[in-house]
């Protein structure tokens, strides 16, 4: 299949943007996004190898919490 999409791919836009033609230009951004959403994989961000007794500590962070900040962008109230 991606071969295919990729041979349409180099078709249309030769034919496309060589003659002028709107209906190949169309056909070759057509294949060129099914193409890219085929191959589209979310990467693992980090993997290593976990060991019985390894500990792994987890934070999750927003997008307007700072690198320094630990409390996660939570604050903790006491009672007083």
């Amino acid at each position: 299949m991606d071969a295919l999409l990729r041979r349409l791919l180099r078709t249309a836009f030769r034919r496309g943007l060589g003659t002028g033609s709107p209906a190949w230009l169309l056909l070759g951004a057509a294949a060129w996004l099914l193409r890219r959403a085929r191959r589209r994989q979310d990467a693992p961000v980090l993997s290593v190898p976990v060991r019985v007794g390894d500990r792994l500590l987890l934070t999750l962070r927003g997008p307007g919490d700072r690198p320094g900040d630990e409390s996660g962008g939570v604050t903790e109230h006491g009672n007083d």
